[in-house]
Parts: C-alpha cells; sequence; structure tokens
C-alpha cells in the first residue's frame, strides 16, 4: 500500500506539473490528495482540468475502493466483528434447570454428549481454556470460565443443576470439588485416573468416584489373558444361564475364513448376534457370513455353548511373553490384572521404571529396534497403551508386521482413531471414551454401575412386556424392530425359561422380557414408543431433581 501511494503521489505531481498547477506540485499536497481520494472523500478542493488527469483520479477512486473491501475489511474490521459475535459464554442460557455440569472437555465428552442428546437431557460444559472454549461452544453449551471459582460455578446456575461432572486432572478436580461443597450439596461424581488417589476427592467431597482408566485396564488384561475354563470377561447376564458375550478371534483360529453355516458355532447350541469386522459392526449376520481375523463375535449361550464356540476362536496360542507397550494409568493396570491371573508381562516405556517389579525394557514403541530388543518377536500378546492416537496406529503396524501371528490389543483414546488402528492390523480396540461414557450414563439413568459393551454405537437394554403392551400378540417378524428402530431381540424370558436368539416367528406375549440389543439412537426411540411411563419418570427425574 505504501507502494502504490508512492506512486500515484508521484503521478498527481507530474500531472498537475502538466496542467501548470505549480502550486500543487509538492509531496504534502500529494499524499493528501491521494488519501483523499482513493477514500473516496472528494472534498474538490484540489481537482485536474484535462481528460488525463480526470481518468488519473477515476483509477484512484476505483482502486481505493477495491482496497477498501480486499483489504482494509478483511484485516482490520471484519476479525473485530468475528470476535464480537463469536464472544464465548460466559454464563449459562437464562432458565436452564435440571442440567449436569462437566468441569473439562477431553474426547469423553464427546461421546457423553451424544448419549446425553439421545435422552433428552440438558448439560453444560465450564471449560477454563479459552481455546478450547473457542473451538467447541458452536457444538456444546459451554461457559467459559475457571470452575474452582464459586462465581463462575454460579453463572453456570449450579443452584438449579441436577449433577455435577469433575472432569479433569484429579488435583484441579480436588480444587473444584472443595469450591463447589461451599455453595452447594448437588450429588459429584469424580473422574480420576488413579482409584489409589480417590480417597482425597472423597474428603473434598466428592459423592461417587470412578475410574475409565482403571475399567478399561481391566477388560484389556482379562481380554488377553489366557482363558479359563467356564470364565468370560466382560460377559453380560441375560436371562437364566444365558450370557451375552464377546469372543475375538485369535490368530490362527479354525474359524477364520469360514461361513458361519459351515463352521462348528451352529453345532454349539449358542447364537451369533453380531460380526464386529474391523471396528465396524454388522448385526443379524446370516450363514453365507465368513468369519475374518480381526473379528469379534457377539454371541449369546449358556457357559457349554460360549466354550465350545471359543475353543473355536481361539487358534493355536503358542507360549511366549505378554507386552506392554506404555506404562500409563492404563498400563499399569493391566500389568497389575495380568500378574494376579498368574501372568508377568514384559513393559517397553520411555521412562526407567523404578517402582516396578515387572520386566522392563527403556525404549520407544514407535521404534522397531525398541520393540525387536524388547522381544516383540516372541510375544503372545502386544497391548499397546500410549496416549498417542498416531503413535499407537504406528505401533500397531510395527507390531504386526514384526510378528504377525500375536494378539493385538490397542487403547484407543479418540472414538475416531478406532478404525484407523484396526486398518493397522490391531485384533481388538478398546475405548477410553466409551468406558467413561457407558459408566456415567448407566449412572445418570439410575441404572446397575457396570462396565458391559465397549462400542460407541451399541447399547443393551433389557425390557418386560406389560399385558396391555403393543407387543403382545405380534410376532417378531410382524414387529420388524431391526427395520424400525434398528435393535433386535437377542433373548426371551417367559415364565423362567431362557431362550436364545429366538426365531422370528415367535410371538411376544406379555410378562416376556425381552434383552434388546441395538444403537442407542435405536432403543431410545424403541421406548419412546413402547415404554411411555419409563419415559415420563425419566423427564420428572430430569425437571424435578430436587424433589424425587
Amino acid at each position: 500500500m505504501i507502494l502504490i501511494f508512492l506512486i500515484y503521489s508521484l503521478i498527481f505531481m507530474a500531472l498537475m506539473s502538466l496542467e501548470g498547477q505549480s502550486a500543487n506540485v509538492n509531496i504534502a499536497t500529494a499524499v493528501y490528495w491521494v488519501v483523499v481520494t482513493m477514500t473516496t472523500l472528494g472534498f474538490g478542493d484540489i481537482v485536474f482540468k484535462t481528460p488525463i488527469g480526470y481518468l488519473f483520479t477515476i483509477i484512484v477512486s476505483l482502486s481505493g475502493i477495491a482496497i477498501l473491501w480486499a483489504v482494509v475489511v478483511p484485516l482490520g474490521i471484519t476479525p473485530n466483528l468475528e470476535l464480537i459475535i463469536r464472544a464465548i459464554p460466559i454464563s449459562a442460557p437464562e432458565k436452564m434447570q435440571g442440567h449436569i455440569i462437566i468441569s473439562g472437555y477431553n474426547p469423553i465428552v464427546d461421546t457423553l454428549a451424544e448419549r446425553f442428546s439421545l435422552l433428552n437431557i440438558p448439560f453444560l460444559i465450564i471449560e477454563r481454556s479459552e481455546s478450547v472454549a473457542r473451538s467447541i461452544y458452536k457444538n456444546y453449551p459451554v461457559v467459559w470460565g475457571d470452575p474452582s471459582r464459586a462465581e463462575v460455578q454460579k453463572r453456570a446456575c449450579i443452584s438449579s443443576a441436577r449433577l455435577f461432572i469433575a472432569n479433569e486432572n484429579d488435583e484441579l478436580n480436588a480444587e473444584v470439588i472443595l469450591t463447589l461443597r461451599d455453595i452447594s450439596d448437588i450429588e459429584i461424581i469424580a473422574l480420576v485416573d488413579d482409584l489409589a488417589r480417590s480417597r482425597f476427592l472423597r474428603y473434598a467431597g466428592a459423592s461417587r468416584i470412578i475410574s475409565p482408566k482403571t475399567l478399561l485396564g481391566t477388560f484389556i488384561a482379562q481380554i488377553t489373558s489366557l482363558p479359563m475354563r467356564n470364565v468370560f470377561p466382560g460377559s453380560i447376564q441375560l436371562f437364566g444361564d444365558l450370557l451375552l458375550v464377546e469372543l475375538p478371534i485369535y490368530p490362527g483360529a479354525e474359524l477364520i475364513g469360514e461361513k458361519l453355516e459351515e463352521s462348528g458355532i451352529n453345532r454349539s447350541g449358542a447364537g451369533i448376534v453380531g460380526i464386529w469386522q474391523r471396528g465396524v459392526f454388522h448385526p443379524n449376520p446370516g450363514p453365507e457370513e465368513t468369519v475374518h481375523s480381526n473379528s469379534v463375535l457377539m454371541a449369546v449361550g449358556n457357559i457349554d455353548q460360549l466354550s465350545a464356540i471359543r475353543d473355536l476362536t481361539l487358534g493355536t496360542r503358542g507360549e511366549g511373553p505378554q507386552m506392554i507397550l506404555g506404562y500409563g494409568d492404563v498400563g499399569k493396570r493391566v500389568a497389575t490384572v495380568l500378574s494376579d491371573c498368574g501372568t508377568n508381562p514384559t513393559i517397553l516405556d520411555l521412562r526407567d521404571l523404578t517402582e516396578t517389579d515387572f520386566a522392563h525394557i527403556i525404549g520407544d514403541a514407535t521404534a522397531e529396534t525398541d520393540l525387536l530388543q524388547a522381544g516383540i518377536k516372541e510375544a503372545v500378546g502386544v497391548m499397546i497403551m500410549l496416549n498417542q492416537d498416531s503413535d499407537a496406529i504406528y505401533a500397531t503396524l510395527l507390531a504386526k508386521n514384526l510378528n504377525p501371528q500375536a494378539f493385538v490389543v490397542v487403547r484407543a483414546n479418540n472414538l475416531r482413531s478406532a478404525e484407523n488402528i484396526y486398518r493397522a492390523g490391531a485384533d481388538y480396540v478398546a475405548s477410553l471414551p466409551i468406558v467413561a461414557s457407558h459408566m456415567l450414563a448407566r449412572i445418570i439413568q439410575g441404572e446397575e454401575e457396570k462396565l458391559d459393551l465397549l462400542y460407541e454405537d451399541l447399547e443393551l437394554k433389557i425390557f418386560h412386556v406389560r399385558k396391555r403392551s403393543g407387543l403382545a400378540g405380534k410376532t417378531l417378524e410382524e414387529l420388524d424392530l431391526p427395520q424400525r428402530f434398528g435393535c433386535r431381540v437377542v433373548a426371551l424370558e417367559r415364565l423362567g425359561q431362557a431362550m436364545a436368539v429366538p426365531d422370528k416367528k415367535t410371538v411376544v406375549e406379555g410378562g416376556d422380557i425381552l434383552a434388546l440389543m441395538g444403537s442407542p439412537k435405536g432403543i431410545e426411540a424403541f421406548s419412546r414408543k413402547y415404554d411411555r411411563r419409563n419415559v415420563w419418570k425419566k423427564r420428572l427425574k430430569i425437571l424435578m431433581p430436587n424433589d424425587l
């Protein structure tokens, strides 16, 4: 712009000299005229009197307009307007009540927010970081401020809130809870990394403490430990002796490459209600469905039936060490549970782990030489428990290439990473946000607190059919639940008798108990259609938390 002003000023003085207006041939007048003309003020005190002067005036005026809209407005005016328009909220919307307040944003909140939306539960996030608050306020209701300050908690309408979730690190959570207890007796759920430190948060005033990392570590250790007869980690009790279980397909398993109708599954008496292929769930698999590696069968049956299927999924499991890549909170829990089961794992971590009795090697899980030094080629199981999903993906690629027969279980810190981790070759991916969101959703809905399905788009509901229900008297084929609601009946109990994966010709009767499995959205739609009393009960609980 300085260059343009200089050129225009020089041309102005040249043209004024040609017209004989020598009084205007100086730099001060030239700059004055250029500024007045480019900004379209046009005072008219200095004008040209020749056609070429008129043409030059037009060029300067038009270029001034162009510069105004192309440079000044975008760089000077627009950003300030955007700052005004995008001002971060510092208080909750008026008349907000019955809501859940979450202090601190992370990937857990993404998954939890989706569940809250399905349940029509209002929520609010208090975020202390301005940059994080700016990045999420369009997607979620946010209050920007320090959640440990009483005035910020009051601006979040703590007096009318239903529940408070402390979702930061243990030190910050303690500060938030101490402040909150001075002004409110609201129920507080604290998420902690290490349960050993949870008593301090109880002293601070937390009502309940859960550790998603502890739960996830326990589940991963159970999945990778040697199977014990009649023991199914993470199994869900349905009716009578029926269990819903996940059965990972281990490398070298007899089932790999076979169709369901050709395998020994039909002879077992159990039912397959779904197959996970690289993180994608395939419900209602037909007899022509082929079983691949990197798969997980979801089966319903009694212990003997499920044991028969599991024998087909184990493959030729050789002797060798179990390796844990990354010894953080989850990795520690995995190692502890494995040790309790009689297996002492080998740890690979960047730090010198002086506080552990396990065999450990200082190294990088994303470095091939370090993995080889740690004995990756001899390992029968590899648990990748890294904090960065990009590192986890690369470590998975290395582990599977160096030892294709190893059973690789990976921790996903972000749901969006799970699919890429499966693509890299992982046999099983467990997501921390899903664990946390499932646990919190159960607590908030007043259901039993337990860990069951570790998947984002899958939920289990036990439904009691009333005598006058719209379900009574209809066959499962007529109800067509998979098409209408995206869910299916995986088990049925009638007069104390349990039935696994009932036939589509089965008639639903009043008094039956159904086990429904499907997407959270589908389960919620089913509940709205056939469980109106429970829907109103939940609404009343949300609207009048202090009275119930």
